[in-house]
């Protein structure tokens, strides 16, 4: 079904695939069946945007989205220039109230795209309070950034988020402090993990966090509007904790919604040698962009510790010849990114 331009939309959703044929489908079949369950078919648009896949991925998505009663749009790239160019593409053309940045290696639990809209629709924006504090104000006042609860495949949860990057949620991360017997779960932490989890499974309201990952990240238009796209110079890892800066910066207000879930399968990939090096990327950025150049070989620093104990851990405790091989190939590199 061709690209309805109607402004009436309540969402556009974006999933970005790069050979990923089954798993894909498998993101569209479970987000459109949890949709058609709710009744919100017609209040949707989807974009699926190709980056140069090999495996027959767009033609797969094809055929699949043509047998369903939904309107969508195939973007498919002759390149692949990262993940937040192909959703730059994606929101450029989006007519609706909102965005949601959706991995092709999710799992949509059911009423979760329902929760995530009506959460929206009942934090309504109060523009009066924007230029206040975030200690005079309610965090929902602006609701602009949300997103649903991550769940691994065992249902059991998936830690996502966390603190803005500085010197000391750096170290917390990368030198395992937010790990530390009862301490640890109140050291800021640019990763929200272990002891240092900011969630648990059985909670229901809204969890005001300062990042939150582009996994399943739902976006107001009024936030695209103000603070612009995706920052397209990051390949990928990392653009969504700069996002969520810069909107943060506008006073805009972020929150995951965990009675809203959304099974992540691409946890179990996160230490493959991509990740962990655009990881480390990704803050090197970061601080380029945000902070104050003398913080740079500080920050770098930190990163190298950081691999040379995973590195440490990795060939002398888990005997992890190949995590150790990752590790000891980003020492190298560290200094030079």
């Amino acid at each position: 079904m061709a690209k309805n331009t109607s402004t009436t939309l309540d969402l556009s959703i974006i999933v970005v695939s790069y050979n990923t044929k089954l798993i894909t489908i498998q993101t569209l079949e479970t987000a459109i069946a949890d949709l058609k369950a709710d009744n919100l078919l017609n209040r949707v648009e989807f974009f699926i945007v190709d980056n140069d896949s090999k495996d027959g991925s767009v033609e797969a998505v094809k055929k699949f989205m043509a047998k369903q009663n939904v309107k969508y749009t195939v973007i498919a790239n002759k390149d692949n220039n990262g993940f937040a160019w192909a959703n730059n593409q994606a929101i450029k053309q989006s007519d609706a109230k909102a965005v949601i940045l959706l991995n092709s290696d999710t799992i949509t639990q059911r009423g979760a795209f329902k929760i995530l809209l009506e959460t929206f629709a009942e934090h309504q924006i109060k523009e009066a309070t924007a230029h206040l504090d975030s200690e005079e104000k309610s965090f929902t006042d602006r609701l602009g950034i949300i997103a649903p609860m991550l769940l691994n495949t065992d249902k059991t949860l998936q830690a996502q988020g966390g603190n803005f990057p500085s010197l000391l949620s750096l170290s917390a991360q990368m030198l395992f402090l937010d790990d530390l017997p009862v301490i640890g779960k109140f050291i800021p932490s640019t990763q929200h993990t272990g002891r240092n989890e900011r969630m648990k499974k059985s909670d229901k309201k809204l969890t005001s966090v300062d990042w939150l990952g582009g996994t399943a990240m739902m976006i107001r238009k009024e936030v695209i509007d103000e603070i612009g796209m995706l920052d397209d110079g990051i390949f990928m890892y990392g653009e969504d904790i700069e996002y969520c800066m810069r909107a943060k910066h506008h006073h805009w207000d972020i929150a995951i919604q965990p009675q809203a879930k959304i099974i992540h399968l691409g946890n179990v990939s996160a230490g493959s040698e991509n990740a962990l090096t655009g990881e480390m990327k990704g803050y090197v950025y970061l601080w380029s962009k945000f902070k104050p150049s003398w913080q740079m070989p500080i920050m770098k620093m930190i990163l190298w510790k950081g691999a040379l104990l995973r590195l440490w851990l990795h060939k002398f405790i888990t005997k992890d010849e190949r995590r150790a091989g990752i590790y000891h190939r980003i020492l190298s590199k560290i200094w030079s990114f």
